[in-house]
């Protein structure tokens, strides 16, 4: 994550921004991605709140990460976002049956702002149409979040491991 790319906070100057952004093709979507609510509930980037997409054959599916806890699953479909005008996305789809009935009705559009920065809109499905609630930023993850160093045996002096 070395980007340094600063958005607006406001649902207008964002809309724009989305409305300018690309499609990204399925195929960019594969391995962890930082999500940053920008508009919408708290941000849980310090908790490192992440997605997780794994590329399979002709489809991407995924997972949310929180508190170290694996939940929202989802799969990626391409389709249309209606607002603010009909606009090509990626949609982030959690109508899966290992999720609870609030988080199946979760459909994110996204598009990409530039390479591995994608902006989203999180909408929820209610009454038979998409109620928008807000953005988020997903950026992707170019190294480990947590790192657990291995030590490999040629590497070490002799002596270096007496009294460890």
């Amino acid at each position: 994550m070395t980007n340094n790319l600063k958005l607006p906070e406001n649902n207008v100057e964002l809309t724009e921004i989305f409305r300018n952004a690309a499609m990204p093709d399925i195929t960019e979507f594969n391995g962890e991605y930082l999500v940053d609510m920008l508009t919408v509930l708290p941000s849980f980037k310090r908790f490192l709140h992440r997605k997780v997409f794994s590329l399979g054959k002709n489809k991407v599916s995924g997972y949310n990460i929180l508190f170290d806890k694996k939940w929202g699953y989802f799969f990626l479909e391409e389709g249309i976002c209606e607002q603010p005008e009909p606009l090509k996305v990626m949609v982030i789809n959690y109508d899966r049956s290992e999720n609870s009935v609030l988080i199946r009705r979760i459909r994110d559009h996204v598009r990409r702002i530039e390479e591995g920065i994608y902006l989203g809109r999180f909408n929820y499905l209610f009454n038979g149409r998409l109620h928008f609630f807000g953005y988020f930023l997903l950026e992707k993850i170019e190294r480990q979040l947590v790192s657990s160093p291995v030590l490999e045996l040629e590497d070490v002096q002799e002596g270096e491991l007496e009294g460890a």
